[in-house]
């Protein structure tokens, strides 16, 4: 526990009550109701639509797009939170992805905010520009519209939006993965944008035009281009914060905003150098990339080791309290938790409200298998006991043999607090399974989870899990039925297996389910790659 210097790892002298700034903030987040932005929708589409060309490639043409929404994007301070920047215009909004599945709403816009299941407000005005404005463009470029025309309406598109059989996930985007946030910290998003340059600027001293360099040169020049509109939201946010701070009849607020404003004009454009500014960082890249993938499990990784040489700075040189770490910490809890899906009726039938998972790992071991926790990781297990809040959806590695048997109690306590969380993963055995996938043992030691549990080495690669979701009843009661279902009566579904009642040994059963579970995971992969191939 070298890296624990906290004398009560529970943190209990630490509590909502002594702490108002923090009550205050989870107190209006857990009031607020889900409101639909059409913000991004109405920025992509006016880019796309009126000032880009169809001669350019796709990937620079929807660069600008992400870019010019982030630098039209309203700079919001709606509460007291220290963290600069918002996902969406709305105290808890749900973005609109018109280009992936956000038409599914269009026939609810009159009822949506009305409907029994987790409605989500939505304004007359909004409901018209979504109906007249934006909706209408999205009609057939959209990604099932697009995967529908091109493979000409296949039996597996058509069985996917019967609902019921299997879900392909990849019609949200490529969402369900973890982005390598260290880098931004760490150099800053105008060091990223050098490391573009040069990489582009090595590509035309090679002279070599063909696709593969074709490709490369566009990819680095649309990083560029929306890069830039990152820095441009900063700037914005920035001078928002001076002018409310000018303002503010309130001395401590004004105090607040300005010291904002400077965190802002210092991050995300430069490396961060205090524990604050780290997290403000972190915060609007994770902002940024919701700009331009659908807000769906795109989880922030293992938050106690990224955040805690900063922290661990502060602290020894006495910039920081405990106190303030963690009210920033809770701050970034509350600010993970500022969005909601966007989903038709039919998905809330089936998953009830569920929440943007956006997945927090903490504790295990490092890259060279040693005891990972530290003083943060006791700081993020006290606010999640303390907030019980949905998101962020917090998960704990331990390691038996070098995480402290204390570390294993604390983790029970806070579970019995919250009675969900943290959820507890074996690090021995989930390391073993990504080093049998082909994975390094260093970059599997630094593993992390995305949204609903799913491993990964945390920044590493590009996973989309959750792609497919089977419904397996729907396997057994095709088995069941030789092919059918009940709820979608006598039409043939599947293949034929045989009627059951004709089988003489539960080996005939259980083969003609083999067979159909064949045939559906065969129509679900199917899609997938159909999706793929249209992205």
């Amino acid at each position: 526990m070298a890296n624990v210097t906290l004398p009560d790892i529970g943190l209990c002298s630490y509590t909502l009550d002594d702490m108002d700034l923090l009550k205050n903030l989870r107190d209006e987040s857990v009031r607020a109701k889900a409101e639909i932005c059409i913000e991004r929708a109405k920025y992509v589409t006016e880019y796309l639509r009126d000032r880009s060309s169809d001669d350019d490639p796709m990937i620079i043409r929807y660069a600008g797009a992400v870019a010019h929404f982030l630098s039209n994007k309203k700079p919001i301070f709606f509460d007291d939170n220290l963290l600069a920047g918002t996902t969406t215009s709305k105290f808890f909004g749900a973005p609109v992805y018109p280009e992936w599945t956000g038409l599914t709403i269009w026939p609810e816009l009159d009822t949506i905010s009305e409907r029994m299941k987790n409605p989500l407000k939505l304004s007359a005005d909004d409901a018209a520009s979504l109906n007249f404005d934006i909706f209408p463009y999205w009609m057939e470029r959209n990604i099932l519209e697009r995967t529908r025309a091109r493979f000409k309406n296949p039996h597996a598109m058509r069985l996917f939006e019967r609902v019921v059989f299997f879900i392909a996930c990849k019609a949200g985007c490529i969402s369900h993965t973890i982005p390598c946030y260290s880098k931004v910290l760490e150099k800053g998003i105008n060091g990223i944008i050098q490391e573009v340059k040069e990489r582009q600027d090595k590509l035309e001293l090679q002279g070599n035009k063909g696709i593969g360099e074709k490709r490369a040169s566009d990819f680095y020049r649309s990083a560029g281009v929306v890069l830039k509109g990152v820095l441009v939201y900063a700037e914005h946010l920035a001078a928002t914060a001076r002018e409310l701070a000018k303002k503010e009849s309130d001395t401590k607020k004004a105090v607040t905003l300005l010291a904002m404003a400077a965190v802002c004009e210092r991050v995300p454009a430069n490396p961060a150098r205090t524990f604050r500014e780290a997290v403000n960082s972190l915060w609007l890249a994770h902002v940024a990339v919701h700009a331009e993938n659908i807000n769906m499990a795109i989880s922030p990784g293992r938050l106690d080791q990224i955040l805690y040489p900063y922290y661990k700075k502060d602290i020894d040189e006495g910039r920081l309290t405990v106190k303030e770490a963690l009210e920033l910490i809770g701050c970034l809890w509350l600010k993970l938790n500022d969005n909601a899906n966007l989903v038709p009726e039919t998905a809330e039938e089936l998953w009830g409200g569920a929440g943007t998972v956006p997945a927090v790992t903490v504790g295990g071991i490092d890259k060279d298998g040693e005891d990972a926790v530290n003083d943060l990781t006791y700081l993020m297990l006290r606010i999640t006991e303390l907030f019980k809040t949905r998101d962020p959806s917090l998960n704990a590695r331990y390691h038996y043999e070098k995480n402290p048997k204390v570390y294993r109690d604390r983790l029970s306590g806070v579970i019995a607090n919250t009675k969900s969380v943290p959820a507890i993963h074996n690090d021995i055995r989930d390391i073993e399974v990504l080093m049998s996938h082909g994975m390094t043992e260093a970059h599997a030691r630094d593993y992390a989870v995305i949204g609903c549990v799913e491993l990964t080495s945390a920044g590493r690669s590009y996973d989309a899990s959750s792609s497919i979701i089977l419904n397996l009843v729907s396997v057994l009661e095709l088995a069941l039925y030789n092919g059918r279902r009940p709820i979608t009566g006598d039409e043939l579904i599947g293949i034929e297996t045989g009627d059951p009642a004709t089988f003489k040994t539960f080996d005939e059963f259980a083969n003609a389910f083999r067979k159909q579970l064949a045939w559906i995971i065969g129509k679900a992969v199917e899609l997938n790659n159909m999706f793929g191939a249209m992205y």
